[in-house]
């Protein structure tokens, strides 16, 4: 039985140049993700640290349960946040050894 490959057939160093070059935007777009990430890091550390010192200052004149309740939701958020990043590590890291 014959079979027809159907799909053009790509020179290898053209192939592996447009390999590359996905590799590299794909690493490029992952570092991005990281830098957002660790912004968002960064801002909800600060809320978590400014709810602390409000906390510290008011908490005789502030509902417990809806303080802890709200501390709570800023820890998860926090880390939601770490897992994100470490996710986003990760592959990077994966990506950076295969780029080698």
């Amino acid at each position: 039985m014959i079979t027809l490959d159907t799909q053009p057939k790509i020179p290898k160093n053209v192939e592996h140049t447009n390999l590359s070059e996905n590799t590299a935007k794909e690493y490029e777009s992952l570092v991005q993700q990281e830098d957002e990430h660790i912004e968002r890091l960064k801002t909800c550390t600060k809320l978590i640290w400014d709810a602390l010192t409000i906390i510290s200052q008011k908490a005789s004149v502030l509902h417990m349960e809806t303080v802890k309740e709200a501390a709570d939701h800023l820890h998860i958020m926090e880390l939601d946040l770490r897992r994100e990043l470490f996710k986003v590590r990760l592959k990077k890291s994966i990506l950076a050894n295969k780029m080698k």
